[in-house]
């Protein structure tokens, strides 16, 4: 999208009024249009404002759609960077996180819980990649997992310093600031690899998973949840406006090639689709390049929307170890 030179701030600016405007003209229709009638009963403004409110309302409410994906769109052409997005809200960030835990996946998030407390095994070594303010600390305290040590990762110092005061006093807990994209991952070996709401911030995911695969002891698992892709019309529409947060929603012909991809679990929420991965690096030093192959999906029982695939068959891969 060609933005001619138009400042950042500007295209923010413009894309969120259209964007709001947008929505409201397709929820509201002529009601909200009329709003827009004020001033001098003549003139260009006035006639353009009767000509409008006289409009079909099915026309008027397809326009607002069509302004509002308009504004997305600029807005994607002026996104926030992940530093910048992060840092300014570290301090508010427990909130938000609470809200989503608990209001728009709470299912991702069970399942999440019960994914750490079954893959983490006594007195197991940690690693939780773009930590964040700890969140992921916190379910490992409350839950009372006994865990050996916990090393957090994060590139936003802000929200480092958030996670830091959850561990205070603590020996075996560690925080530490770098850019999972650049360089190698803290030495392992990790029983647990954990990561949530950060791989859809990455320009490239597998990569990170390899760097991750090989800090990993064998015999431990990587949990992983992010955002992923999907065909219905309201994630493509939030995957639209993730462009503006530095984000995508990470596809299926990334998240297939995963190494010792194990069980995938999908959970259709508020704002699109989240997925739930399990990695599994396994014990045998001759195990060289296999992987699990075949995935086999279906719904999961009592959860509308949500779909588990699990792996069914051995096959040989030479590369991404």
């Amino acid at each position: 999208m060609k933005t001619f030179g138009v400042g950042q701030r500007a295209r923010r600016l413009s894309g969120a009024f259209c964007v709001v405007d947008g929505l409201l003209t397709a929820a509201l229709g002529r009601r909200y249009v009329r709003l827009w009638r004020f001033g001098p009963d003549t003139g260009p403004y006035a006639r353009a404002m009767n000509w409008l409110t006289d409009r079909p309302g099915w026309l008027l409410r397809a326009g607002g759609l069509a302004q509002a994906g308009f504004g997305l769109a600029l807005l994607g052409t002026a996104p926030v960077s992940v530093p910048t997005l992060y840092g300014a809200s570290a301090g508010t960030y427990r909130r938000i996180e609470t809200v989503w835990r608990d209001w728009f996946y709470a299912d991702g998030h069970r399942a999440l819980d019960q994914a750490m407390t079954t893959y983490l095994p006594p007195n197991g070594d940690v690693l939780d990649l773009a930590c964040g303010t700890g969140a992921n600390l916190v379910r490992i305290l409350d839950m009372r997992l006994p865990f050996g040590s916990y090393t957090g990762v994060d590139l936003t110092e802000q929200m480092l310093a958030q996670a830091r005061t959850k561990g205070m006093g603590r020996d075996n807990i560690r925080f530490r600031q770098m850019d999972l994209q650049v360089g190698a991952l803290p030495e392992g070996p990790y029983d647990l690899v954990v990561s949530t709401w950060a791989f859809e911030h990455l320009s490239d995911p597998a990569d990170v998973v390899k760097k991750a695969w090989r800090v990993l002891r064998p015999g431990g698992h990587m949990v992983l949840l992010f955002e992923i892709s999907t065909d219905f019309w309201w994630g493509k529409v939030v995957d639209r406006a993730l462009r503006f947060f530095s984000g995508r929603h990470v596809p299926e012909e990334v998240w297939r090639d995963f190494s010792g991809l194990a069980d995938v679990t999908r959970y259709r929420g508020a704002f699109g689709d989240i997925g739930l991965f399990v990695l599994h690096k396994p014990t045998e030093e001759t195990w060289g390049g296999r992987y699990i192959t075949a995935l086999e999906c279906q719904p999961t029982s009592g959860v509308g929307g949500n779909i588990r695939c699990a792996r069914d068959k051995i096959g040989n891969i030479s590369n991404g170890i």
